[in-house]
C-alpha cells in the first residue's frame, strides 16, 4: 500500500464495514469516501477482519490512481520536454538523462500491470473489482510532477506494508509482496529525481488505511462513471481540505547570518479551501533541527504565516524558532513539514 506511525497489528481489529467504507462502490464506480462511513453499523460482521478481496480492492484503488497519474503525464508531455527539463539534467550521465521519459513509461506500464493482475485475482476470488475514479493532479512543472510521484510511491509502499499482515491467502500475500518491492523501486527513482536521499532509514514503517485514503482522496474529483460519488464534502461530492504551500523561503540572511537570524525565514500559505490546524506540526531541516508549532495555531484558507529562525514574540501570523544560529543552509537544504501524526505533508529541497 512513510512516515511514522502506523501499526500493523491493530488492523486485525478494524471493522470490515468501516474498511469497505473507505473504498465504497457507488453504482459500480469507485468513490473514495470517509473511512468511518459505516461506523454506526451494528450487524454481526461489523467486527470481522477485512477479506482478501476487500484488501485487494483497497490495493487496486491505489493502483488505479497511480496508473492514471503517469498516463496523464505522458499523454501531455513529449520525450524532448522531459529529457531537456532541469529535472532530467540532474543526471550527468547521458544514458540516465535520456532515458527519463522511458523510465516514466516503464513505471506507468508497471502500474497498469498491477491493475490487471489485481483485477484478475479479485475476479478469480469471486469479487467485483473497483473501477477507477476521475482524478485531478495539481502540478504544473516537472519538479512538481516528480514531487507528487515521490509522494504517491512512498504512500503505495507503506500502504502495501500496512495491509499485507491482514491477508490470509499465502499466494495472494506473495503476489502483494512482489508488487510492494516494485513500488519501492519506483519510490527510490523518484526520490532521486526529487533530490531526496533514497532509503535514509534502516526500517520502513507501514501506513494504515486510515492514513492512506485521505492522501489518495485529495486527487479524486469524481467517479469515473458520473453521478454522485458518495463524498461528504461540498455540492460536487468532493471533500474540502486545507493545503499547505511554501510562499517564500529566505535561507541567506545576508552579512553575518548569526547576527541577522530573523532575516532568515519561511512563509507558508494555505492554498486549500478549509482551515489547517497546525497544532503540533513540525518543520525540520536536513540536519534534523526541528520547530514545533504551538497548540491553537490555525491557518485559514488564503492566509499566510511566517516562521523566523531567530527570537521574538509570536503573533497570529509571525512565529519565532528561537535558534542561536542559522537553520537553513545558504547553498542547499531540505525542509520537511510533518503533521501532528508524523506524516510528511510538505517537503521542499533547494537549489
Amino acid at each position: 500500500m512513510d512516515e511514522p506511525a502506523t501499526r500493523t497489528g491493530d488492523g486485525e481489529q478494524r471493522s470490515r464495514r468501516a474498511f469497505l467504507g473507505g473504498t465504497a462502490l457507488v453504482g459500480g464506480t469507485l468513490a473514495l469516501s470517509g473511512i468511518g462511513s459505516a461506523a454506526n453499523d451494528s450487524s454481526d460482521d461489523a467486527n470481522t477482519t477485512p477479506s482478501d478481496v476487500e484488501i485487494l480492492n483497497y490495493a487496486l484503488t491505489l493502483e488505479h490512481l497511480e496508473y492514471a497519474f503517469y498516463e496523464e503525464f505522458l499523454a501531455n508531455h513529449t520525450e524532448s520536454e522531459v529529457e531537456n527539463s532541469a529535472v532530467a539534467q540532474y543526471f550527468a550521465r547521458p544514458t540516465l538523462r535520456y532515458s527519463t521519459y522511458q523510465q516514466i513509461e516503464d513505471v506507468r506500464d508497471h502500474e497498469g500491470a498491477h491493475v490487471e493482475a489485481l483485477t484478475e485475482t479479485i475476479e478469480k476470488l469471486g469479487g467485483t473489482p473497483v473501477e477507477p475514479a476521475a482524478y485531478e493532479f495539481p502540478y504544473e512543472t516537472m519538479e512538481e510532477f516528480v514531487a507528487i510521484a515521490d509522494r504517491l510511491e512512498a504512500v503505495g509502499v507503506s500502504a502495501y506494508a500496512g495491509a499485507a499482515p491482514m491477508i490470509d491467502d499465502e499466494d495472494v500475500l506473495k503476489a502483494a509482496l512482489s508488487i510492494h518491492s516494485v513500488e519501492a523501486e519506483h519510490q527510490t527513482y523518484f526520490q532521486l529525481l526529487n533530490l531526496q536521499r533514497p532509503s535514509p532509514d534502516a526500517f520502513n514503517t507501514a501506513r494504515s488505511m486510515d492514513q492512506v485514503l485521505p492522501i489518495a482522496k485529495q486527487f479524486v474529483v469524481g467517479t469515473g462513471g458520473g453521478g454522485d460519488d458518495g463524498g461528504d464534502g461540498g455540492d460536487d461530492g468532493t471533500d474540502s481540505a486545507g493545503q499547505l504551500s511554501v510562499v517564500a523561503l529566505q535561507a541567506d540572511a545576508g552579512g553575518d547570518d548569526a547576527a541577522n537570524l530573523n532575516d532568515e525565514f519561511v512563509t507558508y500559505g494555505n492554498t486549500g479551501d478549509a482551515p489547517l490546524d497546525l497544532s503540533g506540526w513540525t518543520v525540520t531541516d536536513a540536519d534534523g533541527t526541528t520547530y514545533t508549532f504551538p497548540d491553537g495555531v490555525t491557518l485559514e484558507p488564503g492566509a499566510e504565516l511566517t516562521l523566523y529562525t531567530g527570537s521574538g514574540s509570536d503573533t497570529d501570523t509571525e512565529f519565532y524558532w528561537g535558534q542561536e544560529n542559522e537553520v537553513w543552509e545558504n547553498g542547499a537544504d531540505t525542509m520537511t513539514v510533518r503533521n501532528a501524526s508524523g506524516e510528511v505533508v510538505l517537503q521542499r529541497s533547494y537549489p
